[in-house]
């Protein structure tokens, strides 16, 4: 019996129903056997609801890391923050989606200090320069922003 079961884009380029029929098996193996799962995924809604914990990455590095109702609630990585603010809204105007501005960086040669910092509208001199470490912010929320305290 396995520990730990890993899905990477479980559903991608499902429909609705499909999508809604593998989450629930998902669900149930974790129920079943008692085993953790790692779900990587860009879908946040899916986040939201198969997950306790999460990791939010960009360009292969881990930028904020806590559990999922603080994700969404409290974010202090502009990366996160974009992420969240990208989710379509219920109310207001539901024709208008807002994205993260800037181009994804190229990964064979990217860019140095933070890898967001060219896309971030918070981004200071060092986020060029220094590369941040992932450091806690609070009990069970870390992150990897050199503004982290100022957001």
């Amino acid at each position: 019996k396995p520990d730990l079961l890993i899905a990477d884009e479980p559903t991608t380029a499902l429909d609705v129903i499909v999508q809604a029929e593998v989450l629930d098996l998902l669900k149930d193996l974790k129920r079943k056997m008692n085993l953790s799962l790692i779900l990587i995924t860009h879908d946040m809604g899916v986040v939201a609801q198969m997950v306790d914990r999460v990791a939010i990455m960009y360009a292969g590095r881990i930028m904020e890391v806590s559990d999922v109702r603080n994700i969404f609630k409290n974010p202090k990585n502009p990366y996160t923050m974009g992420l969240i603010e990208s989710l379509p809204k219920i109310e207001g105007d539901q024709d208008k989606l807002i994205s993260i501005m800037g181009d994804v960086p190229d990964l064979i040669n990217p860019p140095s200090g933070c890898r967001f910092h060219p896309r971030c509208p918070y981004a200071k001199p060092i986020c060029k320069k220094v590369e941040p470490v992932i450091k806690k912010y609070n009990e069970g929320h870390e992150v990897a922003c050199h503004r982290m305290d100022d957001l």
